[in-house]
């Protein structure tokens, strides 16, 4: 992300808060935020302003966008919206984190501090990797996937668009886990993992369905 960029932050809450320090500490300017809600970062000793609601975001020259709320479908959906409104996305990666090089990230990614990235890895756009997250050698994260603090996606691995790893999860080498599943914090992912699945345990397994009641 280029030094001259404007940093809005989409997300006014807990995550936008630490994105937006996240970006001073690489040495950006935020400008502000965009949110739909009554948030207001000021009230924790932030100071900087909602711009505007997302959907009435207009771009200024140099904004680049970065999506800071933590639900992968909401990042899809977010991100979506702006893009509509001609928005550009930037790509974060704190100073503390670790990404090797060659290594692809796509525009709208999010690498947190002490968080690390191994060789030959790929991230779709607006992928957020949260502190003390490792990612091994030779991943595949989709789109608006999100590793969550001190989750572990070991070499090989490839997760579909909007994947959820909890908290301390952890994927083994070579799974494939699809669009939209959950790893709930803790579980430990021993085989492959299908689309819209959560699952919890060690090894993890699929959560029941509840029956819907007659």
């Amino acid at each position: 992300m280029s030094g001259s960029a404007n940093v809005v932050i989409a997300g006014a809450g807990g995550l936008g808060r630490e994105v937006a320090v996240y970006a001073r500490d690489a040495g950006l300017r935020v400008r502000g935020f965009l949110d739909d809600t009554d948030a207001d970062p000021r009230q924790f000793g932030l100071d900087l302003a909602v711009l505007s609601s997302i959907d009435a975001y207009v771009p200024s020259p140099h904004d680049v966008v970065l999506v800071a709320v933590g639900r992968p479908a909401d990042r899809v959906g977010v991100g979506a919206r702006l893009a509509a409104r001609g928005a550009e996305f930037g790509l974060l990666i704190h100073p503390l984190a670790y990404v090797a090089s060659p290594d692809l990230l796509a525009p709208g990614c999010i690498v947190a501090p002490f968080a690390s990235i191994g060789l030959n890895t790929r991230l779709a756009p607006h992928c957020l990797i949260n502190t003390h997250a490792g990612i091994g050698h030779d991943c595949v994260l989709g789109a608006a996937s999100v590793v969550s603090p001190h989750g572990v996606v070991n070499g090989g691995v490839q997760l579909g668009q909007a994947v959820l790893v909890g908290s301390a999860a952890v994927i083994t080498p070579d799974r494939r886990v699809g669009a939209g599943a959950q790893i709930s914090a803790g579980s430990v992912v021993q085989s492959d993992v299908a689309a819209e699945t959560t699952v919890w345990g060690n090894p993890a397994r699929a959560l029941p369905v509840a029956k819907a009641r007659s």
